[in-house]
């Protein structure tokens, strides 16, 4: 629901050169560095074949403190992404480019208006339930501190 207001407001970087090259424009995330406003938002098609071509997203994502999300099928992605492909990575940025006025012109059709206030509350929010999925499913195991993980160190040690 959000990709496609997104694309709209041309607030998204799509494919896998265009998302890497974003990330990597962010900066790093130390542990010493305060807690900031994430700098974009990357979602990752589930069904990609072979799967070296995205394996390296989560962990560049969590070097430069970008959270991601996983969906289904990639066609579904480049139908939301308003492309005629399918695409296996998207990048949600909370601001989109500056428009020009030929821009503004072309884009006159009722159905076309997205509310770039509406965009931006909603991105937020789908951050907001990222990180905290990521709080809860993945930083106990980048810790160390998951119950799977002290059960099998206790019985490793017993």
């Amino acid at each position: 629901r959000i990709v496609t207001p997104g694309a709209k407001l041309k607030s998204i970087h799509r494919g896998v050169k265009e998302c890497e090259k974003a990330i990597k424009k962010c900066p790093l995330r130390t542990a010493a560095s305060p807690p900031a406003d994430a700098p974009g938002l990357v979602i990752i098609a589930g069904d990609i074949s072979p799967m070296d071509v995205i394996m390296h997203f989560p962990i560049l994502c969590e070097e430069h403190g970008v959270p991601y999300l996983y969906i289904r099928s990639r066609a579904d992605l480049g139908v939301a992404a308003c492309t005629k492909r399918a695409t296996s990575v998207v990048m949600l940025k909370p601001e989109g480019k500056k428009s020009t006025g030929k821009d503004a012109k072309k884009d006159d059709g009722e159905d076309k208006k997205v509310d770039p206030a509406e965009y931006l509350e909603a991105y937020k929010e789908l951050v907001k339930t990222a990180q905290k999925q990521w709080n809860v499913q993945v930083e106990p195991w980048v810790k160390g501190t998951h119950p799977m993980q002290i059960e099998a160190r206790s019985k490793g040690s017993a």
